[in-house]
Order: C-alpha cells, then sequence, then structure tokens
C-alpha cells in the first residue's frame, strides 16, 4: 500500500515537471518571437521613413527643375540644396544643383554632382553629355571626348553626342573630323543652332566665307530670332568682313559687342581685333572699353591697347580724326581718313596671335 502511494507521488511530481515544462517552451518561443518581430518592424520603419524621404526629394527636384526652366534660378538651387539634404540617392537632385552650381560660376563643384548623378542614373546618356560638355568647357577634353564616344558605342543617332564629339575634334584643331561630326549631328536633328554656327565658324576657318553665310543663312531661315543673338552677330559680322562687306561687318560687330557679357574675352578680342582691320578705330576702342576693368592684366588686353594709343598719337599728330560708323543704323560710311590711317597703321595685321 505505501508502496502504491510512493509510486502516485511521484507520478504526481512528474507531471507536475511535466507541465512546468509546457509552460515554460512556449514563453521562450513567444519571447524569441517578438524580438524578431521588432527587428524587423524596425527595419520596415526604417524603410518606410527612407522612402518617404526619396519621394518628398523627388518632388522637390521637380520643383526645382521648374524653377530652373524659368530661369528662377536661386529658387531652384534652393529646391534642389533641399532634395539633396533629404536622400543624396535623388540623381535628378544631384543633375538640377549641377547645374544651379554651373550657371553661378562654381564649376568644379558642379561636375561632382553631374558626376554623381550620372553615377546613381545608371549612366544615363543626357548627364553624359551634359557632363561632357561641362568637361569641354573646362578644358578637359580628353574626358569630353570619351564620355561622348561612351553614349555613341550605345546609340549612334544621339545628335548631342555627335555635336560634342564635334567640339572635342575642333578643340583639337581636327577640322575635317569636327565638321563631319557636325554634319552627322545635322543628319539626326537637322535643326541645331549651335552645330550650325560652329560649322560657320570652321568654314570661315577654312577660307570659305560663302558657305560660312550660307550656313548662317539657313540657321536664320529656321529661327528669325536667332538674328538678334550675339553669337549670330558676331559670325556674322566677321564673314562680311571676309567677303569685304564693311558697313554690315561694322554693325553686326558693334551690337554684338555690346551684348555679348564680358567674361568672353576670346569673343571680344576676335571683334576688336577685325575692328582694327578693317580700319574702325574709333568702335575698337569701344569694345577695348567695355574690358579694361575686368580683363586689364590680361597680355592680349594690353596689347590691343598699346596699338590703339598708338594709331591714335599718330592721328593727332597729323591731324587725323577718325569717323565713327552709324552702327544702329548699320547705314554710315568710311572716312578716307579712316581708311587711309587703318591702311598705315594696321597694314592688315591682327593685333594678336
Amino acid at each position: 500500500m505505501i508502496a502504491h502511494y510512493k509510486g502516485i507521488d511521484r507520478f504526481e511530481e512528474s507531471f507536475s515537471r511535466c507541465l512546468h515544462m509546457r509552460v515554460e517552451i512556449p514563453c521562450a518561443w513567444f519571447l524569441l518571437l517578438a524580438i524578431l518581430l521588432g527587428f524587423s518592424g524596425c527595419r520596415v520603419l526604417r524603410g518606410d521613413t527612407s522612402n518617404k524621404s526619396l519621394v518628398t526629394a523627388r518632388q522637390l527636384s521637380l520643383r526645382g527643375a521648374d524653377a530652373l526652366q524659368r530661369s528662377r534660378d536661386q529658387d531652384a538651387e534652393l529646391l534642389f540644396s533641399q532634395a539633396l539634404a533629404l536622400s543624396p540617392l535623388d540623381e535628378r537632385a544631384q543633375w538640377g544643383y549641377a547645374m544651379t552650381l554651373w550657371q553661378r560660376g562654381d564649376k568644379q563643384k558642379a561636375t561632382q554632382h553631374m558626376s554623381e548623378a550620372l553615377r546613381l542614373s545608371g549612366r544615363n546618356p543626357e548627364y553624359a553629355i551634359q557632363l561632357g560638355e561641362m568637361y569641354q568647357e573646362l578644358g578637359d577634353y580628353a574626358a569630353a571626348k570619351k564620355l561622348g564616344l561612351d553614349v555613341l558605342s550605345g546609340n549612334r543617332n544621339h545628335a548631342r553626342a555627335w555635336a560634342l564629339l564635334g567640339d572635342t575634334h575642333r578643340s583639337a584643331g581636327e577640322w575635317v573630323d569636327s565638321l563631319e561630326c557636325y554634319h552627322r549631328a545635322l543628319l539626326i536633328r537637322s535643326d541645331y543652332p549651335k552645330v550650325q554656327v560652329a560649322i560657320a565658324e570652321l568654314y570661315r576657318r577654312q577660307g570659305k566665307p560663302e558657305r560660312a553665310l550660307a550656313t548662317l543663312d539657313r540657321m536664320a531661315d529656321l529661327h528669325g530670332s536667332v538674328r538678334d543673338d550675339p553669337e549670330h552677330m558676331l559670325f556674322r559680322g566677321l564673314v562680311f568682313a571676309d567677303l569685304n562687306r564693311p558697313q554690315e561687318a561694322a554693325a553686326l560687330l558693334a551690337r554684338a559687342a555690346e551684348r555679348l557679357p564680358t567674361d568672353q574675352l576670346d569673343r571680344h578680342l576676335e571683334i576688336l581685333d577685325t575692328q582694327y582691320r578693317m580700319g574702325e578705330l574709333v568702335q575698337a576702342r569701344m569694345t577695348l572699353g567695355r574690358l579694361a576693368s575686368e580683363h586689364s592684366q590680361d597680355p592680349r588686353v594690353q596689347v590691343a591697347k598699346s596699338q590703339l594709343d598708338q594709331s591714335f598719337a599718330a592721328m593727332a599728330k597729323e591731324g587725323e580724326i577718325p569717323s565713327v560708323r552709324s552702327v544702329d543704323s548699320g547705314n554710315a560710311g568710311t572716312s578716307e581718313s579712316e581708311r587711309g590711317i587703318a591702311a598705315r597703321q594696321a597694314s592688315g595685321a591682327a593685333l594678336y596671335r
């Protein structure tokens, strides 16, 4: 009987232990499951926050692109910078911020952001060409050429890529290759003013002013408003000078000098050189005056000033006063004394080499 009760006691003890284990095991599993769900929830929360930031950044980028298109540069820069603060992974924000930096002159930093936009976008061809054009303007022709070739390797019908490649060849003095690339661009996009101006300039450099003028005329036929563009005025004036049409040349060059930004020194010096060779000494002096404050230390500006001073000193000594063409009407002639001084002083020589 005693043994029977002892057996019952052992059974109850074992049963109690089993009950205890059955309680402990589910509790442990429940605790582990709660921990795992907690970690997963954090990841989801972080993911949601990151996605919301990216969506907001892209909305800001769209607003920035609209402001940039409307020439509200300060608003655009602010919007793009806010987008980047929320999400540096937004390639459109990197692109837009690069464009605003470039426009306000911070060009090295602009190329860095454009490079990042190119990387984030998976090498978007438009970003690649934009970066290539930046490198071209900065004088890194090899980098610009590489980007142009990279785009053309994937798409032979990319007009901007052919234009960029033409720019790199022109910078290297490879005019034949440059013209070939520009013509390839025009075959793809017949209405391409930038390329048409470049072609006209190359024809002029090759001593073909008639073909240059025909190219500019074609461009003006497609876009009447281009006649008021200072670059178009400049090249048209230079071509008229080459064709020995001094009245049209003088009027156009004077207007181009007034409208071109003074930071385009090479363009202004080309105008100055042509005005000097044509005997338009007063106009040349006016062109030089626009450059004096900003570029007075440039050796080419100093040479131009010296030669003009000598010409005016010679005229004062001989009692001759140069006349000024009526550039507003573009219809005034040249005085005999002006032509004589131009022949004696300029002798067909350029102000700078």
